[in-house]
């Protein structure tokens, strides 16, 4: 991705906010108009992800209690681990690029997606 500031910082941000976002995204026309809005959807998706992960791996060692341990059972558990640090870190990187994007495009772009988010859940 290029840096901030430059020139096609903002379609190569696209280009790698849609790369981590689901396939279907983008067919979404607003997207590829407001890549801040792509930005924070996607930080949003990714805290989801970060929460039933967590959820998971809770009712996965629940499930596991008082069963005699298999293979498997490790293994499983450090895939939700695995999975849960890289949409952690994943999601942290978002943050950057979506903080690049506002300051790109001024703080009412911002406001006009805080708003949006907040008045229709």
């Amino acid at each position: 991705m290029r840096q901030p500031g430059c020139p096609g910082f903002e379609q190569s941000a696209k280009d790698w906010l849609f790369d981590l976002a689901p396939a279907r995204w983008r067919h979404e026309q607003v997207f590829h108009r407001h890549p801040l809005e792509l930005a924070c959807m996607l930080r949003l998706h990714l805290d989801a992800q970060v929460i039933a992960l967590q959820a998971g791996l809770k009712a996965l060692r629940t499930a596991l209690l008082g069963t005699p341990q298999r293979a498997d059972d490790a293994e499983t558990i450090g895939a939700y681990v695995r999975e849960q640090a890289w949409a952690k870190a994943v999601r942290e990187q978002v943050k950057l690029v979506e903080n690049a994007l506002h300051a790109a495009g001024g703080s009412a772009a911002r406001k006009r997606v805080a708003w949006r988010i907040v008045t229709n859940p």
